[in-house]
């Protein structure tokens, strides 16, 4: 047989039993090679595996890594004994695995903690930022007085170590109908609080409140240093309408007897009360 476009006119002859054959791995053959690829993947994975595991184990037990200090910042009256505690319970321990939330709980089971916030600091080192809750009046509970602050939580119980705190004592705080007195009413200790921060601007108004009662919802009632007069300030301008009541005091104390209360919560009405009789001015 010849083959057309040889070179040079020569004839070539194509035999098929020269011919290349085509010869294909068997099915059998790919399989084992690509087991064998798998296998090989699979050793280098599960050593990869192995030493991360390794690698991690040893950190996490490395004495480098054991908590050593503690610092805490922002606490004031939060006892040593309570921090003590909360060190030591932490203290040896790899900074990996201290449990933050539980370290957490542990330092707001105190009443004098508002919030906590704690991170960890390599190599050794627990940070802990306190916030403490600030009083903002005496409550009167049946016969013992208590620090609460402004959301209405009954802080500790009033005594000699606490006579650094400069604040009046207010009747009213516990809700209505409770006989059990150890409870507060959030909304009256909110209106304290608002009551208290507005004197804040005014020192001078400040140190004069002896006493405040808020048992009338929405009303707050006080009593100056020195001044038998019940004063009605009702729930906002505080401090307009204590000025008010110190700017027509002398001409009450000349006109007028024995002042029962001056209610100040009409604008620029004020009902004055005698004990005998009733004045509007």
């Amino acid at each position: 047989m010849k083959s057309r476009g040889a070179p040079g006119g020569v004839t070539t002859v194509a035999d098929k039993k020269f011919r290349r054959p085509d010869v294909r791995p068997g099915r059998s053959r790919r399989l084992s090679q690509r087991i064998v690829r798998w296998a090989a993947t699979g050793l280098v994975l599960g050593g990869l595996v192995a030493l991360g595991a390794l690698v991690s184990t040893r950190l996490v037990g490395a004495k480098l890594l054991a908590v050593d200090r503690v610092e805490v910042r922002g606490h004031r009256r939060l006892s040593e004994l309570v921090l003590d505690e909360a060190r030591g319970s932490v203290r040896g321990q790899s900074l990996l695995l201290v449990d933050l939330e539980e370290f957490r709980a542990r330092l707001l089971d105190s009443p004098w903690v508002a919030s906590v916030t704690v991170r960890r600091v390599l190599p050794s080192t627990l940070e802990v930022q306190i916030v403490e809750r600030e009083p903002v009046a005496l409550a009167r509970l049946g016969q013992q007085l208590y620090l609460v602050d402004g959301s209405g939580v009954i802080i500790a119980e009033y005594g000699p170590q606490h006579s650094d705190f400069d604040l009046p004592i207010v009747d009213g705080m516990a809700p209505a109908n409770v006989t059990d007195g150890m409870r507060i009413d959030p909304s009256r200790a909110q209106l304290v609080g608002r009551f208290m921060s507005a004197l804040a601007t005014r020192p001078e108004l400040r140190r004069s409140v002896s006493q405040v009662d808020v048992s009338r919802d929405g009303n707050v009632a006080v009593l100056l240093d020195g001044d038998p007069t019940l004063l009605y300030l009702g729930d906002d301008q505080f401090v307009e309408r204590l000025r008010t009541y110190l700017e027509i005091r002398p001409t009450l104390v000349e006109r007028m007897n024995d002042v029962d209360y001056v209610d100040l919560r009409y604008g620029q009405r004020v009902i004055v009360k005698d004990r005998n009789a009733r004045t509007q001015k």
